[in-house]
């Protein structure tokens, strides 16, 4: 993988044999098990019963529906490529924003067309539907906006796949003149982009806030002069918020990436030790 990860965000939520399994695991997992039930219940029978549709959940109050459209997939090679990428991408993610950030963004992308949708309905009285989640491939965006200088296959850029696995995807719509699925397609690739660059990172918040606390500890009479292979954190991680909050995340090159995680990592030691 490639997001250097701490060890609180990157322990698995327990192991299967010796099989770890992640928030992102369970996912993935989910996503199996609902293709499997439809490959037998049958698509148009699962849409029927637990597709999204406006007047469903306005008249009928079949509010699950806001959730349960995400998971009706046919048995499809595209659709399975798709859980691969979430499973790898999607870790980075997680390790990154830690796994309750990473389910909330995850929850946000699921009913951002939703509820997008139900505005549109309310204002217009048109019945608006879903017929594909985006939650899955907004994960990758969110990845390719959190290094969009990785190199995924034949040194192509992850911000490159982005645009044009975008561009496909756009296009299969408007072929198929599939206009709520179009503007939960936007709204949801604009939610991803949005929660990685500007939105201060959990990581970077709880950097904010262990900087204060690091502050009362230094005496007016010691000095105590650090190991060579010590960090400082506070002297790293100054001037890279700085630049962050200047020109963004995607600024920081891979050396400096490297001595943001080790500044967290060094923040987060010295707070467990002053409350233990």
């Amino acid at each position: 993988m490639i997001a250097h990860r701490s060890f609180e965000n990157s322990a698995p939520l327990t192991w299967v044999g010796r099989f770890p399994v992640y928030a992102t695991t369970i996912i993935v997992a989910l996503n199996v098990i609902s293709m499997v039930a439809v490959a037998f219940v049958g698509i148009a029978q699962s849409a029927a019963w637990f597709g999204f549709n406006t007047h469903a959940v306005l008249r009928d109050f079949q509010i699950y529906r806001c959730l349960t459209y995400a998971f009706i997939h046919a048995p499809d090679p595209w659709f399975i490529l798709e859980l691969v990428m979430l499973y790898i991408f999607g870790r980075d993610v997680e390790a990154y924003l830690g796994r309750l950030g990473f389910l909330r963004l995850y929850a946000g992308l699921l009913l951002l067309g939703p509820a997008l949708l139900l505005v549109i309905s309310v204002a217009t009285g048109q019945s608006l539907s879903l017929t594909n989640s985006w939650a899955n491939f907004a994960m990758f965006l969110a990845f390719a906006s959190l290094y969009p200088n990785a190199q995924l296959l034949f040194q192509i850029t992850a911000k490159i796949f982005a645009w044009i696995f975008l561009g496909i995807a756009f296009l299969q719509l408007i072929a198929g003149r599939q206009v709520p699925d179009m503007l939960t397609l936007l709204a949801t690739a604009a939610l991803a982009w949005y929660a990685i660059r500007h939105t201060a990172l959990p990581n970077l918040r709880l950097m904010a806030r262990l900087r204060p606390m690091l502050r009362p500890l230094r005496s007016p009479h010691l000095r105590i002069v650090p190991r060579e292979e010590e960090v400082n954190p506070e002297a790293l991680i100054d001037p890279l918020l700085e630049k962050i909050s200047r020109s963004g995340l995607s600024s920081l090159t891979a050396h400096e990436r490297r001595q943001l995680e080790r500044a967290r990592a060094a923040l987060l030691q010295r707070d467990k030790a002053r409350h233990s």
